[in-house]
């Protein structure tokens, strides 16, 4: 089969084939893929950045699919099933799996760093660890269930816990995180203020819907006062991480929050302790999705509440995909496609 293969010593990808996966263990099935996303995370594991990543190894964590093979006590699932998948495998039987707070799994393999991931045509993963894709909604936009729109959604209603009537700052709001975020917060009845780096992605940004967007970070939490009357915003999306962190921080209003859930640089940041006090500003982390995030937001793209922004390359352009993530070109979500 062909798979996208990140070497050994070497941050170079390799379009090979490979041998088939073997068969399906115990609770296990085999996907036919059928489309992949392409991730920042990708990017800082090509780069060497994530520790626990081996190498060689198949790329890709984002990914949807066909049922082909069933392996024994599969249960809810048939061969056939359209299917979308967390971006780690679960044990099943740890606390948090057990409270359905998987995305915790203190057991958990990352798929295309600790284990061959979704960039290939094939992919053996747990049954638990899938969702039914309904048929009104495209496989490629159901590829980024599990890393991007389930994620958001575990982030503004589980973390956050965002209410209506709300103000949402979204920073990196022209990726493929941040645009879906800036979507989604509408959904939710919120008033969206967006932030990019590039004033090419602004239009974009406000067709997905936002009221507001602020080119750059250095003024950023000016902006953001002037736009609120100087209260701030209720919860911050922390899309961008260590760069704009601060400027989020000082966006917030009393009792506002921040949630994280991405660092483009993998740096540290100065928390004021003062503002947490003070003010009762909480920081808070937010990582992945549960099986729950994801069926909630393969509903939203079901009913057309929900439209997608992506871009499709063919899986042999992979490298390509990277570079355009790499230097920000993409508005939405770069997916591979098979």
């Amino acid at each position: 089969m062909k798979a996208v293969i990140l070497r050994q010593e070497e941050s170079n990808l390799l379009i090979a084939s490979v041998q088939e996966p073997s068969r399906p263990g115990r609770g296990e099935v085999v996907v036919k893929v059928e489309a992949a996303g392409v991730c920042y995370r990708d990017l800082l594991n090509q780069r060497g950045m994530m520790p626990r990543a081996k190498r060689p190894v198949v790329m890709g964590h984002e990914f949807s699919g066909v049922v082909v093979e069933l392996g024994e006590g599969v249960e809810g699932l048939e061969v056939g099933d359209r299917v979308a998948g967390l971006p780690h495998t679960t044990c099943g039987r740890c606390r948090y799996c057990l409270e359905g707070r998987e995305n915790l799994c203190r057991n958990r393999l990352q798929l295309g760093e600790e284990r061959d991931g979704s960039w290939a045509e094939y992919i053996v993963v747990n049954a638990r660890d899938l969702v039914k894709v309904p048929d009104t909604v495209d496989l490629a936009d159901a590829s980024i269930t599990g890393c991007v729109l389930g994620m958001i959604i575990h982030a503004l209603r589980d973390q956050a816990k965002v209410r209506a009537g709300e103000t949402v700052l979204v920073t990196g709001a022209g990726g493929g995180v941040g645009i879906h975020a800036v979507m989604i917060s509408k959904l939710l009845g919120c008033k969206v203020v967006a932030n990019t780096s590039s004033s090419s992605k602004a239009e974009s940004i406000k067709k997905a819907g936002a009221d507001h967007v602020i080119i750059g970070v250095e003024q950023l939490s000016a902006r953001v006062r002037e736009i609120t009357g100087g209260e701030g915003v209720d919860v911050v999306l922390e899309c961008v991480g260590t760069p704009t962190f601060e400027q989020s921080l000082r966006s917030t209003a009393w009792g506002g929050r921040v949630v994280v859930i991405g660092n483009v640089s993998v740096g540290n940041v100065k928390v004021p302790l003062g503002y947490m006090i003070l003010r009762e500003n909480m920081v808070v982390g937010a990582v992945g999705s549960t099986r729950r995030n994801m069926e909630e937001a393969l509903e939203l793209w079901g009913s057309g509440r929900l439209k997608p922004a992506i871009t499709r390359l063919p899986v042999e352009r992979a490298s390509e995909a990277l570079g355009i993530v790499e230097r920000r070109e993409n508005i939405g979500k770069v997916v591979l496609v098979f």
